[in-house]
């Protein structure tokens, strides 16, 4: 099974993100998720620092799910 890594970003607790990512999630069955929560960001700072995250997570995820879909 593929895994993917998925951020969930808010400016608050990030339960809605959570939710509505979960929904979108199960769409594609093949793949295996690893879920990181990022409430409360609400700075430049935390941006930065999440992008980060995001750009390191890159290239252990090879495409992104929207080039495999179609």
């Amino acid at each position: 099974m593929i895994i993917r890594t998925v951020f969930f970003l808010s400016d608050s607790t990030a339960i809605t993100a959570e939710t509505l990512g979960h929904s979108l999630l199960t769409q594609f069955e093949t793949f295996s998720f690893q879920e990181n929560s990022c409430p409360f960001i609400n700075s430049i700072e935390k941006a930065e620092t999440i992008k980060e995250e995001i750009n390191e997570a890159k290239p252990k995820n090879g495409l992104p799910l929207s080039y495999l879909a179609h």
